[in-house]
């Protein structure tokens, strides 16, 4: 069997080469037995200087798994001791319907100022935005400690209006008055959710 090389058009399945040779990316290799297969259909980029094997895939646009550095809106699914479960809904603002990716902030990646209990700053149902930071195991690991970073849309957990943001770091229920601490992002309120397919 001929080795690709760098250039080269692969498809899924090939084998790209062996793990003693080469680290594949997460994203579009896979491995198996010692060798290294091509998980996506695209052109083969062999990095020689730090030996990582990587296809680059014309299909960008449709791309429904987050990697390092995406942007993503998700909903808070649980709230945890040190880190608060979230559904992705949407990836670069590209909505993901029912993927079943899962994401976890960890209560150091929420906010650059101190959090004691993140159960003061997040409820299940908030929507937030988060940038993607790694993959750890099943879930991805997400961060919100950015000012565009944080909840982008509450309801009121007594009454369940929309709350309308209160100062930097607050949200006030426009019905029954009722405020809450939150990691709000800078354009809170502001952000709708268009439907790209």
């Amino acid at each position: 069997m001929v080795i690709p090389k760098s250039g080269d058009i692969v498809k899924i399945g090939d084998e790209l080469g062996f793990e003693e040779q080469y680290l594949g990316s997460q994203d579009s290799t896979y491995s198996e037995n010692g060798n290294i297969y091509a998980a996506i259909n695209g052109i083969l980029d062999v990095n020689e200087k730090e030996r990582i094997v990587h296809i680059n895939a014309h299909n960008e646009e449709k791309r429904v798994i987050p990697k390092q550095g995406d942007l993503i809106i998700g909903e808070i699914t649980m709230i945890r001791k040190s880190s608060v479960g979230v559904r992705i809904v949407s990836l670069n603002d590209k909505v993901t319907v029912r993927n079943g990716n899962y994401a976890n902030i960890h209560v150091s990646n929420v906010s650059k100022s101190y959090v004691d209990k993140l159960d003061n700053v997040f409820q299940k149902t908030d929507l937030i935005r988060a940038r993607v930071l790694s993959k750890f195991g099943k879930e991805w690991k997400i961060a919100t400690n950015s000012p565009n970073l944080g909840v982008i849309r509450s309801s009121c957990k007594y009454c369940g209006y929309e709350m309308v943001p209160k100062g930097r770091d607050q949200v006030k229920c426009p019905f029954c008055n009722h405020s809450e601490r939150k990691v709000i992002a800078s354009d809170y309120g502001q952000v709708e959710i268009k439907l790209r397919f």
